[in-house]
């Protein structure tokens, strides 16, 4: 019965992470890429151009052991998809999230430049005053092509997946920048994909690349906001009213007045997320490590963190403090050597400026 029960749930399992994938626009969450066809009456072309380790998901059953079936439609606001027989989601506009409830698994896609603003505008209502928009740390939500916006370092430049549209064109995300068209070679689609590298490229029939490319160097710090939004979202047990220190605030005051020390941290450096302000959780987003603090620590792991380096983290914290260097140093010499004992990594994380 156990051995039927691990069976079953493997094709349910790849399913699901095929579809986040194709939504996120994240790579590596599965092997290859992922195709999504509007329609089947192209799935023999994509299935040539497909690789063996690539997913194609298509409303038509096929015996070919890469695709994955759906039945509904997910084109407009309001519609649903089940895939596989097993997974059902549905979509809805980014500028409804603030007045929906969500009852459901449900994939939230900018749809306009109206959608795109509204949520450049939640970024930064959260990065100025650490409120959140409640409807998007649901456990529910995916985001649709979070990973566009993100530094290419972050997300690597292969392709992560394939919108096929009615009229065979391939596009990065329902939305995105034409890759080609049904037909061309894989190494074709490739090429085209690294030429229109850059953060947005899934929005490229939505707004203009280099605008939104523009308002992204504008906001340094929006990779951090999207991987922040993905921590809370998936994390059960989070502290109630959480706050996570560098939105609205740093636990460190010194780093949101400017200066010689960075306010903005790299996406993937660990947080430090609060609910009472009394003790803080440092987590590692890379090995999905937490260890709880209190505050003196949870100051001192934040200097460690912003500074990349225990001399200068030490000459932060006493400016914080307004103290010697002297006496802090005890305090981060034994915070480093115990995070270098548990493996736990804070200052392998470049710097970014302001």
């Amino acid at each position: 019965m156990q051995d039927s029960a691990t069976t079953a749930s493997r094709p349910s399992h790849r399913t699901a992470t095929a579809f986040e994938q194709y939504v996120s626009g994240r790579r590596g969450i599965v092997e290859g890429a992922v195709f999504f066809l509007e329609s089947g009456d192209h799935i023999e072309e994509v299935l040539h151009a497909a690789e063996p380790c690539d997913i194609v998901i298509a409303p038509i059953r096929h015996p070919d052991p890469r695709t994955i079936a759906y039945d509904g439609s997910f084109l407009e606001p309001g519609d649903e998809i089940t895939l596989g027989g097993r997974h059902t989601f549905e979509l809805q506009d980014y500028v409804a999230v603030p007045f929906t409830t969500f009852a459901g698994p449900t994939v939230v896609r900018q749809f306009s430049a109206a959608g795109i603003a509204a949520f450049l505008s939640d970024a930064d209502t959260a990065r100025n005053s650490g409120v959140f928009v409640g409807q998007l740390l649901n456990t529910e939500v995916l985001l649709d092509s979070w990973a566009s916006s993100l530094a290419a370092d972050l997300i690597g430049d292969s392709i992560g997946r394939v919108h096929v549209t009615r009229h065979g064109e391939y596009r990065d995300g329902p939305d995105g920048l034409l890759l080609g068209s049904v037909g061309d070679e894989r190494a074709d689609i490739e090429a085209t994909a690294a030429a229109g590298a850059g953060r947005g490229r899934s929005f490229a029939g939505v707004v203009d690349p280099r605008v939104l490319e523009a308002d992204l160097d504008d906001r340094p710090w929006f990779g951090r906001y999207l991987v922040a939004l993905d921590l809370m979202r998936g994390w059960e047990g989070a502290p109630p009213r959480a706050a996570i220190s560098g939105f609205g605030r740093h636990l460190v005051a010194v780093l949101d007045e400017g200066g010689a020390y960075p306010s903005i941290l790299a996406a993937d450096a660990p947080f430090l997320v609060t609910g009472d302000g009394e003790e803080y959780i440092l987590v590692d987003r890379v090995s999905h490590r937490r260890l709880r603090r209190g505050v003196d620590s949870a100051r001192a792991a934040e200097c460690l963190i912003a500074t990349s380096e225990e001399f200068e983290a030490t000459a932060l914290l006493a400016t914080e403090l307004g103290t010697r260097v002297s006496r802090v140093a005890p305090l981060v010499r034994a915070l480093q050597d115990r995070f270098a004992a548990t493996g736990f990594d804070v200052t392998g994380y470049r710097r970014h400026g302001s």
